[in-house]
């Protein structure tokens, strides 16, 4: 993994505190996690990115115990594959194998599901769909898989093409699911962020989200769309309906909080997004997430490390935080018998901090 050569943890059921300068392998730790949990990257767009540069593969296993259940979950990267085994059988689908360990993860880019473009926020709501309507987030792929071909279509043969109409219908149809799977987790979410961001924000800020939709849950309507854009989605080479076009718009005191919150105020709504995140999937897994959170002596005031805390403090389960600060976390915050800390230097463990 990137620049770890080898490691094995044994870690604290409850808080592991994971201590280290910057580019010695602590975001590649967690990394390592949240890849054998979901067979993804938090951070990396291109998975075959986490491979060390010069090896052929790599490979992490985690051995989870959910109430007294025990299994092994494995995923091995190489240049061009990715396979996910549970107990050494490959599971149903990448769906069913990411919702066996529920995990969520926040890191510095997390900034910009409030700074940033749509895309982020759509993201957020996808995890929190495989959780809440697992069918929906198959619909999902079938969806996007139709939408890439319908677009090469466009580009290749024009809006008049007859193979249009084919891929047309899947979209509609898994298009259709797909938004009501959306619309189900943006409720979710809307429900819980207002109540986190009360709770991490000074002051009695309200804050207020609203879901836009792009798509429709009516096939009829969406295969009718899909047929009216069929011009402007070849002069556009994207598509301009559908549920990839969805919005999560955030506003505080009537205003963008994209566009005209501080950058203090941002840092709090992205906390209180993945509180959010944590609450939906805890509520539909009936299981406590893991909860990964990367680099948090950035920038932090005591506001924000209340909120940090109040991150922590609200999951019950089993926490692992990278940070080049262990001040942040001091002896007594944490009971000792719920704590682990170690200390990584060039991607090994060397002993306690």
């Amino acid at each position: 993994m990137r620049n770890i050569e080898a490691l094995e943890l044994a870690p604290s059921p409850r808080l592991n505190v994971i201590v280290g300068d910057n580019g010695h392998g602590k975001t590649s730790l967690l990394e390592a996690v949240y890849l054998a949990a979901t067979t993804k990257s938090f951070r990396a767009e291109k998975i075959h990115t986490l491979v060390k540069e010069g090896a052929e593969s790599a490979s992490v296993v985690v051995h989870a115990n959910e109430n007294g259940a025990r299994r092994e979950q494995r995923v091995t990267l190489a240049e061009r594959s990715r396979t996910a085994r549970i107990d050494g059988k490959p599971p149903k689908t990448l769906t069913a194998y990411a919702t066996r360990t529920p995990i969520v993860a926040f890191a510095p880019t997390d900034l910009d599901l409030v700074a940033g473009g749509a895309s982020g926020r759509r993201r957020l709501l996808d995890r929190v769909g495989l959780f809440v309507d697992p069918p929906g987030a198959d619909a999902r792929l079938r969806y996007e898989r139709a939408l890439r071909s319908r677009q090469r279509v466009l580009g290749d043969r024009g809006p008049t093409a007859r193979e249009l109409e084919v891929f047309e219908a899947v979209m509609a149809t898994e298009g259709a699911r797909y938004a009501a799977a959306r619309a189900r987790s943006a409720a979710r979410v809307i429900e819980e962020l207002e109540q986190g961001f009360a709770r991490v924000a000074a002051g009695g800020t309200p804050l207020r989200a609203e879901y836009v939709a792009g798509g429709s849950q009516d096939t009829d309507e969406f295969k009718a769309r899909l047929v009216a854009s069929r011009e402007a989605d070849a002069r556009r080479g994207a598509a301009t309906f559908g549920p990839q076009r969805d919005e999560l718009t955030l506003e505080l005191l009537g205003r963008s909080a994209r566009s005209h919150a501080s950058q203090g105020q941002q840092r709090l709504v992205a906390l209180a997004l993945k509180l959010a995140e944590l609450e939906c999937i805890r509520s539909a897994r009936g299981a406590d997430p893991l909860l990964l959170l990367d680099d948090v002596s950035s920038e932090l005031d005591p506001e924000r490390t209340f909120a940090v805390y109040e991150l922590v403090a609200s999951n019950a389960g089993q926490v692992f935080v990278t940070t080049t600060r262990l001040d942040l976390f001091p002896e007594g915050a944490f009971p000792h018998a719920e704590r682990a800390d170690f200390r990584l230097v060039r991607g090994a463990l060397v002993g306690a901090p």
